[in-house]
């Protein structure tokens, strides 16, 4: 074969496995697809499992949010996430699940030395943003975005937003008070993602139930969850256990300490996880009894 017909072929098979790649839509899984009916519908927080695709969730609502933020649209949409490293991480999950054009934006960018005229060009053909929380903090305060303008907003690790975190500035100092306004101006629909809506290890059954309902007014949002973890376990690899027995000779001291320590994390780990879930199921329906 020669050199033009190697090639020949070779697009072809690129094509073809471009043509049959899964739609993120048909090969999400059911709890992700009711997730993203709930967020469609109203402003969600989507407790989940690490592991169980909630950034998937996220990917899907962005899509179903194209034709807003689409150029030659004025909207677009705005991912958050608390570090630098998860804007690189989540820009790609976005680009592969979706076609918008995103920008990222990370502090070592010089950001906070551009005025409003570098903005508007930087921002002119994005349809999505993912920065840090800060950023969008900023520019809000030096009145250079608008909530106006953001059609999505989305928090990942929105158990952050409390107290005078950049999260919690956000929403207190310029979504509720247009949300409070009358007339009550135009609002992003809000996505919140979370694997504990806290992340405090030992708070009291009515200290969690009350940290939930402040996160749900604070993002003016719904929790969804899967009150079922058996329904989970067949899409999250949980750890499978093995036992093997030694003898304790064989184990050096120093070995058989580091592997203790390794084994009560994992078991604090696990027990943490477990507590968050059973507390987060309990205050639900205790917030629903007391809403009845």
């Amino acid at each position: 074969m020669g050199d033009a017909a190697a090639v020949a072929v070779a697009a072809v098979a690129a094509a073809t496995e471009e043509a049959h790649k899964e739609d993120p839509e048909i090969v999400a899984r059911w709890y992700q697809l009711e997730a993203l009916e709930r967020a469609m519908s109203g402003n969600t927080v989507a407790f989940l499992d690490t592991g169980a695709g909630k950034t998937l969730i996220a990917g899907l609502l962005l899509r179903a949010y194209a034709h807003r933020v689409r150029k030659p649209a004025r909207d677009y949409a705005v991912f958050l996430v608390p570090t630098r490293v998860l804007v690189e991480q989540q820009a790609r999950v976005i680009e592969a699940h979706t076609d918008l054009r995103v920008s990222k934006f990370t502090g070592d960018m010089g950001v906070d030395f551009w005025n409003a005229a570098i903005w508007r060009r930087v921002v002119d053909d994005a349809e999505v943003l993912v920065m840090t929380p800060q950023i969008l903090l900023d520019n809000l305060r030096h009145s250079f975005f608008s909530l106006q303008d953001i059609a999505l907003l989305i928090f990942d690790e929105c158990h952050r937003a409390k107290g005078n975190s950049p999260y919690a500035c956000i929403l207190k100092e310029f979504y509720h008070p247009v949300m409070n306004s009358r007339p009550r101006g135009p609002l992003p629909r809000i996505f919140g993602m979370t694997a504990s809506p806290t992340d405090s290890k030992n708070l009291l059954q009515e200290s969690y139930s009350k940290r939930i309902v402040e996160l749900e007014n604070l993002l003016n949002s719904k929790v969804y969850t899967v009150d079922n973890e058996s329904a989970l376990s067949e899409y999250i690899p949980f750890a499978t256990t093995r036992i093997v027995q030694y003898d304790d000779y064989i184990i050096p001291s120093n070995s058989h300490n580091h592997i203790k320590s390794c084994l009560d994390k994992l078991q604090e780990k696990e027990t943490t996880r477990q507590n968050s879930t059973t507390k987060f199921l309990k205050a639900s329906l205790q917030n629903i009894y007391v809403k009845a």
